[in-house]
C-alpha cells in the first residue's frame, strides 16, 4: 500500500510539473494497438468435471438471500444435491454466509500463492526449508478445512461444523476441480470417489503433489493418508508444523525421482498464476454481496479444448458494484445491471489471458477515473475520460531473468464525439539475478520498472518509474 501511495505521489508531482512524456500518433496508428478478441463463449462446448468417477457441475449459481435461516437450508440442500451428482449447484447465500466465505477464500488465495512460491523452480530450497514451507501450507489447509467443511465431513471427528463456513466448501471444490482439469487430471489422480468430496483430502493432495513435483520427487501413495490423519487429530492446527516438517523431510528423502516426461509443473504454471487473481476478484464481488442479486459461474471448452470461464453478474437495481486497486494505477471498474464476464486464452496462444465484458439486459460496465490524483491528471496532463469497458488482457510471465506482469484495458470513451477508442496499459517488469550458495538458490532483485501508457487516437502518453538494486532490498 505504501508503495502504491509513493507511486501516486510521484505521478502527481510529474503531472503538476508537466513532465509526462507524450508523442503524437499518425492517423490510423491506433489500429496497430487496438484489437478486440472474438467472444468464444457462444461456440464453446459445455464442460463437465469428473473426479474419481464423481460428477461435478459446470454451473455454479449463487443467489442473494437476506435470511440467514433460509440461506442455511438452501446451502445444505445444494450440498446434498452436489453429492448426488447434480448438473448445477444452486444456493442462496446470506450476507453472513458471504462474510465467512470471503474469509475462507482469502485464506485459500494466500495458500495457493505460497504453494506457487514453493513450485517456483528459481527459488529452490534445502530439503529442510522445503519441508518447513510445505508444512506451513498444510497448516493453512487444515485451518481452511475446519472453517469450510460440512457437517457430514466432520461427523467422524465428533466436532460440530460451522454452518456459516459451509458455503465456502463448494467454491473450493469448484476451484480444485478447475485446477485438476488444467493439469489434465494429474493433480488429483489416485483419489477415491468418497475422498474427492472431502476438503482436507483434496487440498492436502493438491499441496503434496505440487510440492513433491517441484522437488523433483514422486509423492508417496500413502503420504496423504498419513498427513491428513495428523491434521485431523490435531487439537489446534498451529501445533502441526513441527511434526509435519519431520514427516515430510523423511518421506522426501526416501521418495523416488519424478517420472521422466512429467508435465505437472508446466501444466499448472499458468493456472496457478491466474487462480489467485481470479480469487481476488471473486472476493471483491463477495465483499459487496449486499448489492448483488445473483452470480453464475460456468465452465466450457473452447477451441482446442482450451478452458473458458464465464461469470454472469447481476447487480440489484439502483445499486453498483466496484472493482478497484487490483493493479498499479488501475481506475475503478463499475458494474450496473447485468454483465457477462468471460475469461479465455488469447487467439494468438500467448501467455495472455483475455477478459471480455458483455452488458446484459441494459447493464453497463464503466471505467471511472476518480479521486484527486486522476482529477489533477485530467486537468493538467492526460485527457483521461470515463469509458465503457470492452476488454482486459492480463499477462504474467516469469523466467530466470525475472518476472513480467502486464495489464491492458481497451475501452470506449463515453464523452467522445470522434473516435472513442482508448487504451491503457500497465507493465511491471522485475529483473533478478540468481544467487547460488552451498545451501540454497535465491533470486535477488536487480531492477524494477513500472510503465504506464494511455493511448488515444491522436496521442500516446507514457510514465515510467525505475528502481535499481541500490534501492531494492533483497531477501534476508
Amino acid at each position: 500500500m505504501r508503495n502504491l501511495q509513493y507511486i501516486c505521489f510521484v505521478l502527481l508531482i510529474a503531472t503538476v510539473a508537466g513532465c509526462i512524456p507524450s508523442q503524437s500518433l499518425t492517423e490510423g496508428e491506433i489500429d496497430r494497438y487496438w484489437y478486440l478478441q472474438a467472444d468464444a463463449w457462444g461456440q464453446a462446448k459445455r464442460q463437465t468435471f469428473e473426479l474419481a468417477g464423481r460428477q461435478l457441475p459446470s454451473r455454479w449459481l449463487l443467489r442473494q438471500e437476506p435470511s440467514l435461516i433460509w440461506s442455511t437450508v438452501s446451502i445444505v440442500r445444494a450440498i446434498d444435491k452436489l453429492k448426488e451428482g447434480s448438473e448445477e449447484f444452486d444456493a442462496a447465500v446470506s450476507p453472513a454466509h458471504a462474510s465467512m466465505m470471503l474469509t475462507v477464500l482469502s485464506d485459500l488465495r494466500t495458500t495457493i500463492e505460497d504453494l506457487r512460491e514453493i513450485a517456483d523452480p528459481e527459488t529452490r530450497k534445502t530439503p529442510g526449508k522445503w519441508a518447513s514451507a510445505v508444512a506451513e501450507v498444510l497448516v493453512s489447509v487444515e485451518k481452511i478445512s475446519r472453517a469450510a467443511a460440512s457437517e457430514d465431513e466432520r461427523a467422524d471427528e465428533k466436532k460440530p461444523g460451522d454452518p456459516l463456513g459451509w458455503s465456502a466448501g463448494p467454491m473450493i471444490q469448484m476451484l480444485t476441480a478447475y485446477l485438476n482439469e488444467r493439469s489434465k487430471g494429474n493433480l488429483l489422480a489416485g483419489m477415491e470417489p468418497d475422498q474427492v468430496g472431502q476438503l482436507r483430502e483434496v487440498l492436502a493432495q493438491m499441496v503434496l503433489r505440487v510440492s513433491f513435483a517441484a522437488a523433483g520427487k514422486q509423492d508417496p501413495p500413502a503420504l496423504r493418508e498419513t498427513v491428513t490423519k495428523m491434521m485431523r487429530e490435531a487439537k489446534r492446527p498451529e501445533t502441526l508444523e513441527k511434526s509435519l516438517t519431520k514427516t515430510l523431510l523423511k518421506e522426501a528423502e526416501q521418495a523416488p525421482p519424478a517420472k521422466s516426461g512429467s508435465q505437472l509443473k508446466g501444466l499448472l504454471s499458468g493456472a496457478f498464476a491466474i487462480a489467485p487473481r481470479m480469487l481476488e476478484v471473486l472476493e471483491m464481488f463477495i465483499r459487496q454481496w449486499d448489492r448483488v442479486d445473483s452470480m453464475l459461474i460456468e465452465f466450457r471448452y473452447g477451441n482446442k479444448d482450451q478452458p473458458i470461464v464465464s461469470v454472469t453478474l447481476k447487480v440489484k437495481p439502483g445499486r453498483q458494484l466496484r472493482l478497484a486497486n487490483l493493479h498499479f494505477m488501475q481506475p475503478a471498474i463499475v458494474f450496473r445491471g447485468g454483465t457477462r464476464i468471460t475469461v479465455q486464452p488469447t487467439e494468438a496462444h500467448t501467455e495472455e489471458t483475455v477478459v471480455l465484458f458483455k452488458p446484459l439486459e441494459g447493464g453497463r460496465v464503466e471505467v471511472k477515473f476518480e479521486g484527486i490524483l486522476y482529477g489533477l491528471v485530467r486537468l493538467l496532463a492526460l485527457p483521461v475520460d470515463d469509458a465503457a469497458l470492452r476488454e482486459v488482457r492480463v499477462l504474467s510471465a516469469s523466467g530466470p531473468a525475472g518476472r513480467l506482469t502486464g495489464v491492458t484495458i481497451l475501452m470506449d470513451a463515453t464523452g467522445s464525439r470522434k473516435d472513442p477508442r482508448r487504451i491503457m496499459t500497465f507493465q511491471d517488469v522485475r529483473t533478478t539475478r540468481i544467487l547460488r550458495t552451498a545451501f540454497d538458490i535465491r533470486k535477488l532483485p536487480q531492477k524494477t520498472e513500472q510503465i504506464f501508457n494511455y493511448i488515444t487516437p491522436s496521442r500516446r502518453y507514457t510514465y515510467r518509474r525505475t528502481k535499481t538494486s541500490n534501492s531494492l532490498k533483497g531477501p534476508r
